[in-house]
């Protein structure tokens, strides 16, 4: 049996001048000419879209792409995703609903996954970004999927995952979720009630083969930490306006430049998704949810040559904010 050869770096730096151009034309030409010599459509949204798709964001953090640079570039690959589906045969397999929990914009992951799955026989449909739970229910209603997967790429979406977890499971029907938002653990996922964690399509399909077809509700979190984790999120809002309201994080940021690419800008809208991260780190009952929200916000304010306290500023504010919350105080700390 002949198999044709892996896709190779000739290819995947036409793909990546054609994403830097902002050429779809182009890129959809490099991965239909990979299909047309017999690689498979898994293997090339894998190599192609994804690999670049790590690049743009790895360039973004790097202050070497601007906001409106990573957006083109994602753009060329949802269409190249969309045009490479059309040439994938009608799945005859169980079905299979996938979508992103609320807020969570980055769909591009979630969408390779569904035509991932599609080539491999289940008939995955994808309900898109920041898929609200009524619309999630519904679909479950209508068209009773095998079971839900849902996707998540950054770790302030785990609260929200939470609450897909719950409305899936009222409906009785498995859910299984994935995205880089779980860190590569598993462990995560159990504690926020999900049936399985995947790392992979491939996980997917293995799951269609063992998971039970009909699940109980989720049952309620009650430990201290997820008790705390209830009441921060009723007032996340108001925990970020403080944070950023705070003498010492205001001094430090100053008057916003303005520009979303400008060090004030990126951090100000993060504070947000900071609080959202101990959330999330207290329903997993992972400190390191937090610590490594830390970590990349440090590096993205240094990269763009940013007052290296501002990030220490943000975290002791909210410490302070916070510090009627003990299972959160000591998480931030």
């Amino acid at each position: 049996m002949i198999t044709a050869s892996p896709i190779g770096a000739s290819e995947r730096d036409a793909y990546w001048s054609a994403v830097l151009a902002g050429d779809d034309r182009t890129a959809y030409a490099v991965a239909a000419a990979a299909l047309d010599r017999g690689v498979r459509l898994p293997d090339v949204l894998h190599a192609l879209v994804t690999g670049s798709q790590g690049r743009v964001g790895d360039l973004w953090a790097a202050n070497t792409f601007t906001v409106a640079q990573e957006h083109a570039a994602t753009a060329v690959s949802e269409a190249v995703v969309a045009r490479l589906a059309e040439l994938t045969p009608a799945p005859d397999g169980p079905h299979v609903l996938v979508a992103c929990a609320e807020r969570e914009w980055h769909a591009l992951p979630a969408l390779v996954v569904t035509h991932t799955l599609r080539a491999s026989g289940v008939r995955a449909e994808f309900l898109g970004a920041s898929a609200s739970r009524d619309h999630l229910v519904a679909r479950i209603l209508d068209s009773g999927p095998r079971l839900v997967l849902l996707s998540a790429s950054v770790a302030s979406s785990l609260p929200r995952v939470r609450r897909h977890v719950e409305a899936v499971r009222g409906t009785g029907t498995p859910v299984v979720v994935g995205g880089h938002a779980f860190g590569g653990n598993p462990v995560r996922a159990q504690r926020l009630g999900a049936t399985a964690y995947a790392a992979t399509p491939e996980d997917v399909v293995e799951l269609l083969e063992t998971l039970p077809h009909h699940v109980p509700a989720a049952g309620p979190l009650r430990s201290p930490a997820a008790q705390e984790a209830r009441a921060i999120s009723a007032i996340g809002d108001q925990v970020a306006r403080d944070v950023l309201g705070a003498p010492a994080v205001a001094a430090v940021l100053g008057q916003p430049d303005g520009s979303p690419d400008h060090w004030t800008t990126v951090l100000s809208t993060f504070v947000p998704h900071v609080v959202d991260c101990v959330v999330g780190a207290l329903l997993t009952d992972d400190p390191t949810v937090v610590a490594a929200e830390r970590e990349w916000l440090e590096d993205v304010v240094d990269r763009r040559a940013g007052d290296p306290a501002a990030v220490a500023a943000v975290w002791s504010a909210l410490a302070v904010r916070l510090r009627e919350f003990p299972e959160a105080a000591g998480i931030l700390s």
